[in-house]
């Protein structure tokens, strides 16, 4: 009795895994596998009746489609009858994180930062994806074969939602979610890294760093009681320590950034392929903002216009061939991770779409200004040499490429100086300058040189000293440090 079979898969109705105010989560089998799956049942009354439960739905499939990790519950199949929805996930076997916090109480240093490993690992395809999972709590990550898996992407992206969902669910349990959220002001993927802070907090010291019996409660402590750790009763490591007190900022600007967290000491040993790889697409990145840079001062380009014109639907947002379309005007060799790496440092809320504000926002943190006003403040500043000529563009173009690359070999200035002074002292002139600049841009002509070389030669003396050389290129130094 109380038996369905849904396509391939049986389940029983009285053998429930978990239950919603949305959802029905029961245990059933692939009768063709035996495999052991979970088989999420959702009544189409409920979800059609209501665009955000539908718009939620939506995202969760589209987002758990697209994710593939051994650290995020994966989806099997996604089926509907004439009454419900079924997603079908892969089943895990330990329950969740909440549970086991309260069968233990807390983990060891050891367990926790394994734990938080399995996160963090589930967390480089979100981030891969552009995707903020707002949601981060106990209960949405499971456990199988002592694997920790991230799930429940309901709410990822339908932020309406998601609020209604958190004023309705606070009563009674401590709250997870930034304050930038919880004030409902903006905020961007670092919510994701407070949440993940709150929780590893947790596992270490049997207790939330804050609690609270309304949003506003919580929101008004988080302000005004500092962070402590109980090292007292709960003796913890100083790197461990460090790395939630970066992820627990109240301010987003100070809290850690993702890159910052993968470097952290404390599991930066885990994370060295991830790192790397995020390191050529930054290179790539930047190389391609010069690139924007140099286009946008050479033709004049507003950025309202630019932003319309790319925008083909429009809806005034870019979505990521919108954004592609454009990055492949710049760079036809563009690879398309490329293009995906950058639409995500433009998409700073993790919407999956970049509105104008974002775009224009992403391009003035680069020296790329809005209107033409703004870009005559920014050619006024010595470094940029931005001026409207086509031989100084040019030279600016040689110069800005001279530093990247400086940056992304770690070229010593020094080195670099000393192998085109040929006659070794300590002073480039015109045509040991043109050498280097030939090997940075083959096609320069003698005027572009000439513009370089006085953009080095400070006091106008006819020769560059390696202190003028070093001068000019400090940036590279802040940069690579």
């Amino acid at each position: 009795m109380g038996e369905k079979k849904i396509d391939k898969y049986v389940f029983n109705v009285k053998n429930k895994a978990g239950e919603g105010s949305y959802a029905t989560v029961y245990k059933g089998v692939n009768e063709k596998t035996g495999e052991k799956v979970a088989i999420k049942m959702l009544s189409k009354s409920v979800i059609n009746a209501d665009d955000y439960l539908r718009e939620g739905l939506i995202q969760e499939i589209k987002i758990m489609q697209k994710l593939k990790s051994p650290n995020i519950v994966q989806l099997l199949d996604v089926m509907e009858t004439s009454n419900n929805y079924y997603i079908v996930q892969e089943f895990c076997d330990g329950g969740d994180f909440d549970e086991l916090l309260k069968k233990r109480k807390i983990l060891s240093e050891k367990e926790a930062i394994k734990f938080l490993v399995d996160v963090l690992n589930g967390f480089t395809q979100l981030i891969k994806n552009g995707i903020t999972h707002r949601d981060l709590k106990p209960a949405n990550i499971l456990i199988d074969k002592a694997t920790f898996k991230l799930a429940d992407f309901g709410f990822a992206k339908c932020v309406d939602n998601f609020k209604k969902d958190m004023m309705s669910s606070m009563v009674g349990t401590p709250l997870y979610m930034s304050p930038q959220i919880l004030d409902h002001k903006r905020y961007n993927s670092k919510t994701d890294v407070w949440s993940i802070g709150f929780i590893f907090y947790e596992a270490l010291f049997g207790k939330t760093p804050w609690t609270a019996r309304s949003p506003a409660e919580l929101l008004k402590n988080i302000r005004s009681q500092p962070l402590k750790f109980p090292t007292d009763k709960i003796p913890v490591s100083q790197e461990t320590l460090d790395l939630i007190i970066g992820c627990l900022q109240p301010d987003e600007s100070k809290r850690f950034s993702w890159d910052e967290i993968y470097k952290h000491p404390a599991v930066a040993q885990y994370f060295t392929d991830f790192i790397k790889g995020n390191s050529k697409l930054e290179d790539k990145a930047q190389y391609l903002i010069n690139d924007i840079r140099l286009m946008i001062i050479k033709d004049k380009l507003d950025l309202t216009q630019l932003f319309a014109e790319l925008d083909m639907s429009k809806d005034k947002a870019l979505d990521v061939n919108e954004l592609g379309r454009f990055l492949t005007r710049v760079d036809k060799d563009i690879q398309r991770d490329e293009i995906e790496y950058i639409f995500n440092k433009f998409d700073e809320d993790g919407s999956n779409s970049i509105e104008f504000e974002e775009f224009k926002k992403w391009l003035e943190d680069n020296s790329i200004h809005v209107d033409q006003e703004q870009q005559n403040r920014d050619k006024q500043k010595k470094q940029s040499l931005l001026q409207k000529n086509n031989v100084e563009e040019r030279a600016n173009y040689v110069i800005e490429k001279l530093k990247l690359s400086i940056i992304k070999y770690n070229i010593q200035l020094i080195d670099l100086f000393k192998k085109f002074d040929k006659s070794a002292d300590l002073r480039l002139d015109i045509k040991e300058m043109g050498m280097m600049l030939k090997r940075i841009e083959p096609n320069i002509t003698e005027d572009e040189t000439k513009t370089v070389f006085d953009y080095f030669d400070i006091n106008k003396d006819g020769e560059i000293t390696f202190q003028e050389f070093q001068t000019n290129l400090e940036e590279c130094i802040v940069r690579k440090k």
